[in-house]
């Protein structure tokens, strides 16, 4: 995506004025992301990530903020932010929200480059996520997300506006499947907090290991199970699913959580949801500015109904 908010000398300055890490040089918008605006820099004789908050007020960014700030303290492997002179982490940029974090060194995998050793590592970190938790007032701040099956329905109802005819012929299916999976799905399941978008663009890794984990946009308070789902989603498919890296996902998350039979029973139902979760967003998102294709979804949810809830847990070694 373009960098949705561009930065002046004057004002970039007068932010990290009350720092106190030099000024800043070797300033560059970084081209990635759906959300926010980041921009990679150097100040003094460290390079630091900034990121603008657009689409969330400063309590939205503030929330986010003081999670991460507990993850990090918690050991889960994402940056600290950096605290101003003053003592505050979210200040104002440019009229948005603001944030800076040291800059981590590392590099993002390809598919073909996620191996049983990654994905088991990818596991293990997810699970560290759930185990950490958030304070009781980050969770009520959190709340349930965006992503439930009422928002996506009500979602489905944008789909009839999508620019592409193929999208929009699937808004009645999408908004079916989502009611069905919906009166399937076990509200009682183990839960707290959720990643809810752990994508391999979302992970860095420096020599083989998780150097961060990135974008807690979507943090809330939901079923671990779906966490899961969504992240073995995202890791072990390239056309179509990989055992081995799906079953190593797995096998790194129990070392750290071991999975409930009511959570081996639900992930079925979870994963199901999770698919059209992201059918349904990349189709919306897809009118505005992300081009991220939502047929990817389609043939993931297509491949688990093919597996069955059981055929799902055998190939998961569950």
């Amino acid at each position: 995506m373009a960098i949705r908010t561009v930065l002046n000398a004057s004002e970039l300055e007068s932010f990290l004025r009350d720092f106190g890490l030099g000024s800043p040089s070797n300033v560059c918008g970084i081209e990635a992301g759906t959300v926010n605006t980041s921009y990679a820099m150097t100040l003094g004789t460290g390079r630091y990530f900034l990121r603008l908050y657009e689409e969330q007020g400063p309590e939205g960014a503030a929330r986010e903020v003081a999670l991460l700030r507990h993850l990090a303290a918690s050991g889960v492997s994402t940056p600290m932010p950096v605290a101003a002179v003053s003592g505050a982490f979210v200040r104002t940029l440019a009229g948005k929200p603001a944030a800076l974090f040291p800059w981590v060194e590392g590099k993002m995998l390809c598919q073909r480059a996620v191996t049983p050793a990654a994905a088991r590592a990818i596991g293990n970190a997810l699970a560290r996520i759930h185990a950490a938790g958030c304070p009781a007032d980050i969770a009520r701040a959190l709340g349930h997300g965006r992503f439930g099956p009422c928002d996506l329905i009500v979602r489905c109802e944008r789909i009839l506006n999508s620019i592409d005819p193929d999208a929009r012929a699937q808004a009645g299916t999408l908004r079916h499947a989502v009611a069905n999976v919906a009166r399937r799905r076990n509200e009682t399941l183990p839960a707290g907090l959720v990643h809810g978008d752990l994508f391999r663009d979302n992970v860095l890794w420096q020599e083989g290991r998780i150097a961060a984990l990135l974008d807690f946009e979507s943090a809330c308070v939901g079923p671990f199970v779906y966490d899961l789902a969504v992240t073995i989603l995202s890791w072990s498919f390239g056309d179509v699913l990989l055992p081995e890296i799906a079953r190593a996902m797995v096998e790194g998350y129990r070392e750290e959580r071991d999975l409930s039979q009511a959570e081996r029973e639900g992930l079925f139902d979870e994963a199901i949801l999770a698919t059209l979760r992201f059918t349904i967003t990349r189709i919306v998102d897809d009118t505005i500015r992300v081009g991220k294709r939502w047929q990817r979804f389609v043939a993931r949810r297509e491949a688990l109904e093919q597996l069955g809830p059981r055929g799902l847990c055998e190939v998961l070694g569950l």
